[in-house]
This record gives structure tokens, C-alpha cells and sequence, in this order.
């Protein structure tokens, strides 16, 4: 690790916690309006949505860059399958447990 790496993350993590600490200490001092603060709840979910989706239909990365290239890409099928199990359980463990299990089950029987 270069020292510009090191000053790099640690600014980042500074403005990171300066823009976070900002919402957390600005709110003795002025209040949002309530359609930000409803807006607000959504922010987990389409932040979730712009890191897996992307990662879903991207090229050979994860299993079949360390691995090797397989016929058909694992990823896309083990989201269904997840999708499936979470729209059936609605709980996180067993679709957490499903996604992983069928994403490496499908690789691994194409090898």
C-alpha cells in the first residue's frame, strides 16, 4: 500500500463521516421537510439495487474469473432462485442461504 492510498481512504473516510455526522447533529438545529424524510426510507433499497443489479448481468467476474468460465452464467439464475425464496419466506437467512447455495451449485455442476 502507497502512502497516497492510505491519504486517500482516510479523506474519504472523513468526508464520509462529515456528511453523515451533518444529518445526525443538523437535526437539533433545522428540520427536513417530511417528503425528504419519506424519500429518505427508500435510499436502502435503491442502493442495494444499484450495487446488485449492475453485478448481476456485468462479465466474468466473482466465481468465473477465479474459477473459470462456465456455458451458462450462475449469476442471473441464482437470483431468481433467491428472488423465489425471499417472495415465498420473506425472511433475509434463507434467501441469503438459497442465492449463495444455487449460485455455487450451478457453477460447480457445469464444470
Amino acid at each position: 500500500m502507497s502512502e497516497e492510498f492510505i491519504v486517500t481512504v482516510a479523506l474519504a473516510g472523513l468526508v464520509t463521516l462529515g456528511l453523515k455526522s451533518a444529518f445526525i447533529e443538523g437535526q437539533h438545529y433545522f428540520t427536513l421537510p417530511k417528503w425528504f424524510v419519506e424519500a429518505l426510507e427508500f435510499v436502502p433499497s435503491a442502493v442495494l439495487c444499484a450495487l446488485i443489479v449492475p453485478s448481476i448481468f456485468k462479465g466474468d467476474v466473482g466465481l468465473i474469473a477465479t474459477f473459470g468460465p462456465v456455458g451458462i452464467d450462475p449469476k442471473p439464475i441464482a437470483a431468481l432462485i433467491a428472488a423465489i425464496t425471499f417472495f415465498t419466506t420473506k425472511k433475509t437467512i434463507p434467501t441469503l442461504t438459497a442465492g449463495m447455495a444455487s449460485l455455487y451449485l450451478v457453477y460447480w455442476v457445469q464444470l
